[in-house]
């Protein structure tokens, strides 16, 4: 399966938001940049999570801590989530025999 890369540049001349705060999500590990060629590239897989952090950040006005925690707490909801579910499963299965 291949990779799709959005150049940077071009996704910030469309949706109009800095480059420090790209920049500063990579750095705080919550995005991935990829260099090619001295050009700044996100995997297009990321552009939700990007959107979604644009989103907190300009319309919320969440600070970049702010956003940082926020994803962490989702991210363990879901672990969360998933736990549970597996457990319902598992009791599910007990309970039949």
């Amino acid at each position: 399966m291949a990779t799709n890369y959005i150049k940077i540049l071009d996704y910030i001349q469309t949706t109009h938001i800095e480059i420090t705060f790209i920049q500063t999500l990579a750095d705080n590990g919550l995005l991935t940049l990829i260099v090619l060629e001295d050009q700044q590239y996100i995997d297009e897989e990321q552009l939700p999570d990007l959107e979604k952090f644009s989103n907190w950040h300009y319309e919320l006005e969440v600070n970049h801590q702010g956003i940082e925690v926020a994803y962490h707490l989702l991210k363990k909801i879901e672990q969360l989530q998933q736990e549970i579910a597996q457990l319902k499963m598992k009791t599910k299965f007990i309970e039949e025999l």
